[in-house]
């Protein structure tokens, strides 16, 4: 019996096995409202298996051949292993299956971006999107004018073949041979294989292309399928470099632990509270790879840059929100208050509150280092800058401006990149030419009156007029860049 995409009425499928429906059906059907991946998607689980099984066995193969482990104790082993490769498979399959609803709740606004991965992946002479029945140009023009997006099925082919090209990406350079990603290795294992054979496991003859599957998932789950071509393309930098900047980032900022908190809300909250709270989070380590990446801190081991700022972060999630001026606490207040009216719990809110202002902290702790004071001292004098200068409003109108298509979104960008840097300048400036034992902003002020007075008053116009639109904004920014021209 064969039955049309569009005449099905059910809300949801899933293909327990292979070619249920072809893509184009699944494809119709989605456009219909219908909620469905694609068979490789919903079967995932039975592949992944087979993978797990074949990367346990090899070590395990290897120990026999040296006479460290007979075959009844490795058949003894592997069923013991049994429950914890199910556990890492459906978690994997979580993940992935999370990632295209994520996809799909931007896929209107995102559209360019993924067409745009398209006609990369095409270039690259790795994706036929005739052949995988994703949209031609005219299609993307029709999606575009209808304000639609890809539907599941085309997000779940595209992000496949975007893992198959960051995957080859990744092990074509040195990054898997970071000596931090020993660690993901190991954990890719069952906890009983790692206590057992450590060393085994650490000379795997896949280990680099392990290495290589578990980033490429991680990165493109967390990040989207675009992340780190889209980073790479925007700042010319090589995309094994924007993956390793991922990982500094979600360390520094503890992101991992935030994304399982919020995971393990489900089913007591609405999905899409959940998928607001993941962005919170998805945007902070954005920011961090951002940063990172423009201010050539990629020469550093990752470890190295990870230790840099992870004690500073610690820190200044001590302090907060008490090291807040009066804005930057009123929004920290209004966002905890959100989130725990909407049943996050108290101290995820919290935690998911600290993000608005933690995009701060590697500014902080490069002034610390360049301007030699205390790490408290120059969060104080970092945050009554930005009070000073109304830095809160400025970043929020940033954020709220709409950008059509990719270069205004480049634009805006840059804008907020701008926005963070004159603010680091600024407070460089203010506590190079401080007394110790002073308010380094209120001696400036003493200094430089008349300018800073005109520029909160050019500030205070443009927030008066509600007017956030891109010239409106340059004209902010320039006031600030005037300011650090100041001796």
């Amino acid at each position: 019996i064969r039955v049309d995409g569009r005449d099905l009425r059910c809300k949801v499928v899933g293909e327990g096995g292979n070619l249920g429906l072809t893509q184009r059906g699944r494809i119709e059907y989605a456009l219909q409202g219908g909620r469905i991946n694609t068979d490789a998607i919903d079967n995932a689980g039975g592949v992944h298996s087979s993978d797990r099984e074949v990367n346990i066995k090899i070590p395990l193969n290897a120990l026999m051949l040296g006479g460290e482990l007979d075959e009844p104790r490795r058949n003894t082993l592997l069923a013991e292993m049994t429950d914890a490769v199910s556990g890492a498979v459906l978690t994997d399959n979580y993940l992935q299956s999370q990632a295209v609803s994520l996809l799909e709740r931007d896929a209107a606004l995102r559209l360019d971006e993924h067409a745009n991965l398209i006609r990369n992946l095409e270039r690259d002479g790795l994706l036929d999107r005739a052949v995988e029945y994703l949209p031609d140009e005219e299609g993307i023009a029709e999606r575009r004018n209808s304000n639609r997006g890809l539907t599941r099925p085309e997000l779940s082919v595209l992000m496949s073949y975007s893992k198959m090209s960051l995957y080859e990406n990744l092990l074509l350079g040195k990054l898997p041979d970071d000596p931090w990603f020993e660690r993901d290795l190991l954990a890719y294992f069952p906890m009983r294989l790692r206590e057992r054979y450590p060393k085994a496991l650490a000379s795997h003859r896949l280990r680099r292309e392990i290495i290589a599957t578990v980033l490429t998932n991680e990165v493109t789950n967390r990040m989207g399928m675009a992340f780190c071509r889209r980073m790479a393309e925007e700042l010319g930098v090589p995309r094994e470099m924007a993956a390793a900047a991922y990982v500094v980032a979600t360390e520094v900022f503890d992101a991992k632990s935030l994304w399982q908190a919020i995971e393990a809300l489900d089913n007591k909250m609405p999905a899409d509270r959940q998928y607001r709270a993941h962005a919170r989070v998805s945007g902070l380590v954005k920011h961090g790879v951002l940063w990172a990446l423009m201010q050539g801190r990629n020469a550093d081991s990752i470890a190295s840059a990870i230790e840099r700022y992870q004690a500073g972060r610690i820190e200044l999630e001590a302090a907060l929100p008490d090291v807040l001026p009066a804005s930057y606490r009123q929004e920290w207040e209004v966002a905890r208050k959100s989130d725990c009216e909407a049943g996050i719990p108290e101290a995820l809110s919290t935690r998911l509150a600290n993000t608005r202002v933690l995009g701060s902290l590697p500014d902080i702790v490069e002034l610390s280092h360049a301007t030699k004071q205390a790490f408290t001292t120059v969060c104080d004098a970092y945050f009554q800058v930005g009070e000073k200068f109304s830095m809160p409003w400025l970043l929020a109108s940033i954020i709220a401006l709409r950008a059509e298509g990719r270069w205004q979104a480049l634009a805006r960008a840059t804008l907020r990149d701008d926005a963070y840097r004159l603010h680091r300048n600024l407070t460089e400036r203010i506590l190079m030419h401080a007394k110790r034992g002073s308010p380094a902003l209120e001696q400036w002020l003493s200094s430089h009156e008349a300018q800073a007075h005109f520029a909160c008053q050019r500030i205070a116009e443009i927030q008066a007029t509600d007017t956030r639109d891109f010239q409106a904004l340059t004209i902010v920014l320039r006031e600030l860049r005037k300011l650090c021209l100041l001796s």
